[in-house]
């Protein structure tokens, strides 16, 4: 869990000002979002790869949790540097705000959309690359999917990013996502290709949220923070039809 239960992130205490209170709880459905999201796409892609063949006619769960956490890092990331006032050229938002060009991009799907048709290489919601040590000595499955790509093609122009990591056999990692991004160049729009990894968002997400806890403990040790807030709750309202 990337939140600890009893970190007060998650549990604020009533000593906290509502506006304290409500940036707690957004940081934490982010960051929840998020990994739910991931623990599903692991799970995905680990089905995935048994079925991997010329009938698989579409993927849009998988890329659902991609996109969800891409959403959710950036809605995080802006919580922290408004709530906070943090530098974002900070390192650990590097992939964070990689991530943010291609949420932006992707609201405008529908200008890219003669784009990527022209250069008949990127897909339209992008694609996704990783690896699975397997644990059989030496034998790693490395798989690609493409979203929506133009079919008549005869090849399919590709890059797998090769980074040195230690052996995580029976592990699914490396997710690679790669996307468009829109961008003006010499007074044109432009729209090139942006490469992020989901692995190093999770990465730095759980140590933005380390940071977090081991502050908010320190600025409220001496206080009494036994009082929780219950930020969640639910109605359920039965009625009669009448006709």
């Amino acid at each position: 869990m990337i939140i600890p239960k009893k970190s007060l992130l998650r549990n604020p205490p009533k000593l906290l000002s509502p506006r304290q209170v409500l940036t707690f709880n957004a940081m934490r459905y982010s960051i929840d979002i998020c990994e739910i999201s991931l623990n599903r796409l692991i799970e995905n892609l680990r089905k995935f790869e048994t079925k991997i063949g010329p009938n698989i006619s579409g993927f849009p769960d998988i890329f659902l949790d991609v996109w969800s956490i891409i959403n959710n890092s950036v809605i995080f990331k802006n919580i922290v540097c408004r709530e906070f006032e943090l530098n974002l050229s900070d390192e650990l938002f590097t992939e964070i705000n990689k991530a943010k060009s291609l949420r932006d991009s992707n609201q405008h799907i529908d200008e890219r959309l003669s784009e990527n048709i022209m250069t008949n290489e990127l897909p339209v919601y992008g694609l996704l690359n990783w690896r699975n040590e397997t644990k059989v000595e030496n034998i790693v499955n490395i798989s690609s999917i493409y979203s929506g790509t133009f079919t008549s093609k005869k090849k399919i122009e590709m890059t797998i990013s090769n980074p040195k990591i230690d052996r995580l056999k029976g592990k699914i990692h490396m997710i690679e996502f790669r996307g468009v991004i829109r961008e003006n160049k010499n007074k044109k729009r432009v729209f090139r290709e942006q490469s992020i990894f989901i692995d190093q968002i999770i990465s730095d997400l759980r140590k933005w949220i380390k940071s977090f806890d081991f502050e908010v403990n320190e600025q409220l040790k001496d206080y009494d923070t036994t009082e929780k807030h219950i930020s969640d709750f639910s109605i359920l309202l039965k009625g009669i039809k009448t006709v």
